[in-house]
């Protein structure tokens, strides 16, 4: 049986609007750090969401509460829905905007102002309890983070390094063929202790993979590639491993608390 016909709804993104693919949706969300998009199944539906998206919101009771800061628009604020929010930047010249899952870093981000929370998504955040606070705490800025993305269709991936306080790209490797995300979290960890290692240098690194940090302490890794030149790799970062220490920390980076890693690819 044929596919039905999907349309795709972009709220936030490079050009928001209505499409009648997945690929034309995906180049509006493609490194559109907080970009926001539903599918539908028939063009009326889509249009309809478009029109009112705090319909589609009330329509699932378990839908997570959202918060808009609009920097730049026609009424700067916050806000708690996006049909609210969007009126303040559909017609304003230059808006400034972003969503967020915490209320806390929502107001903290209104005080601050867009450049310290620009180029990445803060979608996954929410607003944490005092002992979560207590025991997360913030991130060290004084060190880099790593991360990778891979292309569920090619299973190409990648994975880059950046300096975490300012977002500068240290390194950067692929796209390779056949790998997974974890491989290229895993890849990105091992580079940036040898980055480190060469620079002499005892920065802490942080990466939001609990499974690629685990395969970095045990010095071994439990998967493969079908890949010759990606196996190669993962061959060397092993043996790297075994023939080398180092004192640099590995911390886990803490999506739901800071938003994504630094290093994030930014096409979730």
């Amino acid at each position: 049986m044929a596919k039905s016909k999907k349309y795709y709804v972009v709220w936030e993104g490079h050009k928001p609007g209505v499409y009648n693919s997945w690929s034309e949706c995906q180049q509006q969300i493609n490194g559109f750090a907080g970009a926001l998009f539903k599918s539908f199944g028939s063009l009326s539906d889509a249009k309809a969401a478009f029109a009112n998206p705090s319909a589609v919101k009330s329509s699932s009771s378990k839908s997570k509460t959202m918060y808009y800061v609009v920097w730049q628009g026609k009424t700067p604020g916050i806000y708690d829905n996006w049909a609210e929010a969007s009126a303040q930047i559909r017609g304003a010249q230059h808006p400034k905007y972003k969503s967020f899952g915490s209320k806390d870093l929502a107001e903290q981000a209104w005080k601050e102002g867009p450049e310290a929370f620009a180029g990445r998504s803060f979608k996954k955040t929410r607003d944490l309890t005092d002992a979560e606070k207590k025991r997360i705490g913030t991130p060290n800025m004084l060190s880099i983070c790593v991360d990778a993305a891979c292309n569920g269709k090619t299973g190409d991936c990648e994975y880059r390094g950046v300096i975490t306080d300012s977002g500068t790209q240290i390194f950067h490797q692929g796209p390779y063929a056949k790998g997974t995300n974890n491989i290229g979290e895993f890849l990105g960890l091992v580079h940036a202790l040898a980055y480190l290692q060469k620079s002499r240098s005892d920065l802490p690194i942080y990466s939001d993979s609990r499974v690629a940090m685990k395969w970095v302490k045990e010095k071994r890794i439990k998967t493969s590639s079908e890949n010759p030149k990606l196996q190669q790799l993962l061959d060397r970062a092993v043996k790297w491993l075994h023939e080398n220490t180092y004192t640099n920390p590995i911390l886990k980076w803490e999506t739901k608390a800071w938003g994504e890693i630094p290093a994030d690819f930014g096409r979730k």
